[in-house]
């Protein structure tokens, strides 16, 4: 306002974290967020990932690149499990046009209107961060945010949460049954495992369905027997490998 200049701070980030942790809802977030502080344009999000930005052609990708930072200019580019556009081992991998076309827009310090996020597994993208010096040199560490994995306790807030903005509820049984099953998940959970999308997959597969099945055929239809999910209805999980004999159909006849 009083005709000093300024140094924009740097926007170009990396999310780090395992699928569901709420990385691409951050970055809506945050994209209507710099909307409204007036460093973006239209604060809009567009996703895409190496499948989405490789071509039929070898060296299409360049042009399909340039194609998603166009349909990103005023918002974020986001780019979902980026680190799969470095593949180091081999010197042809189209991902690399890719890399080299963000390098060049990331480079142009006339186009400051837009802003580009790399998500993905922590290990695999500072892994592609270290091996791309212009990566590194774009994103400063205070860019660089972790999310982490939801807790046992997160994991049943967001189902609560969930159930509730659907107009369904939780006996206290079922809450108790869902609980044993998220915790015996948790415990035996991988680095693919789905955080939030795991949580809301259970729902929208096992437990609505279960539910659905069992209302179909009572008798009763009034509004808590349509909307209160029972113990019946909450999966569960055998964590007791079958024994090798056991897991074969036996056939023939014994006397």
């Amino acid at each position: 306002d009083n005709g000093l200049p300024y140094v924009k701070a740097p926007l170009h980030a990396m999310f780090l974290g395992s699928p569901g942790t709420g990385k691409t809802t951050v970055a809506k977030l945050m994209g209507e967020m710099l909307r409204r502080a007036g460093v973006l344009s239209r604060g809009h999000v567009v996703v895409k990932e190496r499948a989405t930005l490789l071509g039929q052609n070898y060296n299409s990708e360049s042009e399909k690149t340039l194609k998603a930072l166009e349909e990103a200019q005023g918002g974020i580019l986001f780019i979902d499990e980026a680190y799969q556009l470095y593949q180091g081992d081999d010197p042809r991998d189209p991902g690399k046009f890719v890399i080299e076309t963000l390098m060049t827009a990331l480079a142009d310090e006339s186009n400051r209107d837009w802003m580009l996020i790399l998500a993905g597994y922590p290990d695999n993208m500072m892994k592609m961060l270290n091996m791309n010096p212009g990566f590194k040199s774009r994103i400063p560490d205070s860019n660089i945010y972790v999310f982490d994995d939801y807790t046992e306790q997160e994991l049943m807030e967001i189902a609560e949460n969930y159930l509730k903005s659907n107009h369904y509820s939780l006996s206290d049984e079922a809450r108790s049954a869902l609980a044993k099953r998220v915790n015996i998940d948790y415990l035996h959970r991988d680095k693919n495992f789905g955080n939030a999308r795991y949580i809301i997959n259970m729902i929208q597969t096992d437990i609505l369905p279960a539910m659905a099945r069992r209302v179909t055929s009572a008798e009763t239809f009034d509004c808590k027997t349509l909307t209160e999910i029972l113990p019946c209805d909450i999966p569960s999980r055998d964590t007791t490998p079958a024994r090798h004999s056991e897991s074969r159909q036996r056939i023939g006849f014994t006397i």
